[in-house]
């Protein structure tokens, strides 16, 4: 998968189960056909109403549409058997297609509808802590200019003909998954709260069929000649105001212009500190919740995360209606999760250190109580083999690094009660292995468990991170890698959910 998305590899053997954990599944096995029969019938309910309003128009084109189904391009032979192949989600375009506020029955925007889709998108091939970081951004500018929010997929690789990808030789993974998938809220067509009243969000094959012209603002455009301004508020502002100036229903920006991007935003210390209030605050974050699939498969896996009389006393996640995410996504009390990137980081820590790159997005907030310092002896690019080793003890720790940084966050106030430890990790089997056995050393834990024990269903397995990410979110403390993405849009939710400062710790 891509370097920032983080995908763990699953046991080949069959997981042994407690009874309790063998009801809890059965339980949650019952709820999930439930679920998906409503879901179906819903979805059909909504195609169906469509067809019928749009007549004797069809829905989509077939260029809009989502792509008929696959086969694996050559030379390498499809797979066979059941689910032996990714899943292409195709229930989930089918439903964002049927949105009530997608009118296929109409050919132009209504008086009151005035769209923004950002084209430019820094992190595509990038991975998913990347493309969410700025997925969250692009909407948060679109609220702010008063336009509706045009929401594509997360993208690994756009050729239509080319539904499933073949990551690095290893593995075959889906070249586009539906945001909805893994997440629900404003930015994928959910309503907004009753408190602010803007259109919901539509999807992007609705745009290009609601809006075949379309006009294309440039950096040139919004920017003039000052340039790209150094925060992330400015940039909100610039381009809020342009679009407010637009008259064209049909807005986009340019393909090969992304408007926040590692350099200009995500990896400069301090950038998103001056909008940090008004954008958690707001309803992208606020009434962001993730998915069904993403929740029953918290459920199915809690006996990792909660103690026993939590799981008693706590109804499933999945069961609860939703009101804000801070409400729904409260602290596990006794529970850490420390985030360990492997795999593509035993090099990429290396380029960081040459880079003399510093911690990304909110990792960097100057209220965090962890701060990395760049080295200002060192030269960019001709790094010495010490700054390497810095570098690494914040970015690729050893074991022994690792157990003594969690011994010292346990012993600190905000770690009072911990007794469970869960590692959101992509390493490899036997290396999670020799870290648990260190961790144990530590302290006399209830449970050590790991991302290779969460039992994932073929279609979770391809958003597995989201899982983790929620874990994580909810940890009492959470210890996380301040240049990953994925660890800071966890940062992000646990920041903004309100949770202390001292609670959210960095290698």
């Amino acid at each position: 998968m891509p370097s920032a998305l983080t995908r763990y590899p699953r046991r080949s053997t069959f997981v042994t189960f407690s009874a309790s954990r063998c009801r809890i599944v059965t339980a949650l096995l019952v709820c999930t056909v439930s679920l998906s029969a409503w879901f179906l019938f819903w979805a059909g309910a909504s195609v169906e109403q469509v067809e019928e309003e749009r007549q004797p128009d069809p829905l989509p084109t077939a260029e809009e549409a989502p792509p008929p189904p696959p086969t694996l391009p050559e030379p390498t032979e499809p797979p066979s058997g059941l689910h032996s192949a990714p899943p292409l989600y195709s229930e989930y375009h089918w439903a964002e297609m049927a949105l009530p506020q997608h009118k296929w029955n109409e050919d132009v925007p209504r008086p009151e509808e005035k769209f923004f889709y950002a084209a430019g998108h820094a992190s595509q091939d990038q991975g998913w802590g990347n493309s969410l970081q700025e997925f969250l951004m692009h909407a948060y500018l679109t609220y702010k200019s008063g336009r509706i929010f045009v929401f594509d997929n997360y993208t690994w690789n756009d050729d239509p003909n080319m539904p499933y990808t073949n990551y690095k030789g290893r593995s075959w993974i889906p070249s586009q998954i539906p945001w909805s998938v893994a997440m629900r809220g404003p930015i994928v067509g959910d309503p907004f709260p009753p408190s602010r009243n803007p259109l919901p969000a539509i999807n992007r094959v609705y745009f290009n069929y609601i809006c075949p012209a379309k006009t294309t603002l440039y950096f040139g455009d919004v920017y003039g000649e000052d340039g790209i301004p150094p925060t992330a508020g400015e940039i909100v502002r610039a381009w809020a105001d342009k679009l407010r100036e637009v008259d064209d229903p049909c807005v986009q920006s340019w393909n090969y212009e992304g408007i926040f991007t590692h350099g200009s935003v995500f990896g400069k210390r301090g950038a998103l500190e001056d909008i940090w209030q008004d954008f958690s605050t707001s309803p992208i974050i606020t009434h962001f919740r993730w998915s069904p699939l993403i929740e029953i498969g918290f459920d199915a896996n809690r006996d990792l995360f909660l103690s026993s009389e939590a799981q008693i006393r706590e109804p499933f996640l999945s069961t609860i209606p939703f009101t804000t995410n801070a409400d729904r996504y409260t602290p596990i009390l006794g529970l850490m999760v420390i985030h360990l990137r492997r795999g593509d980081y035993s090099y990429h820590c290396d380029s960081l250190a040459h880079g003399l790159e510093d911690y990304v997005s909110v990792a960097s907030f100057s209220s965090m109580v962890d701060q990395f310092v760049v080295p200002t002896d060192e030269v960019k690019g001709e790094t010495s083999p010490a700054n390497v080793q810095y570098y690494k003890q914040h970015c690729y720790p050893t074991i022994g690094q690792i157990t003594k940084r969690v011994t010292d966050v346990l012993a600190t106030p905000a770690a009072r009660g911990i007794r469970k430890l869960f590692i959101m990790s992509n390493g490899e089997l036997e290396w999670i292995h020799d870290l648990e056995d260190a961790l144990r050393e530590i302290t006399d834990w209830e449970m050590i468990s790991s991302s290779r024990d969460v039992t994932v269903s073929w279609e979770q397995k391809y958003v597995a991170q989201c899982i983790d990410s929620l874990v994580a979110q909810r940890a009492q403390v959470f210890i996380g890698n301040g240049f990953s993405t994925l660890t800071t849009t966890v940062a992000t939710m646990r920041l903004a959910n309100g949770f202390p400062l001292s609670s959210t710790r960095f290698w």
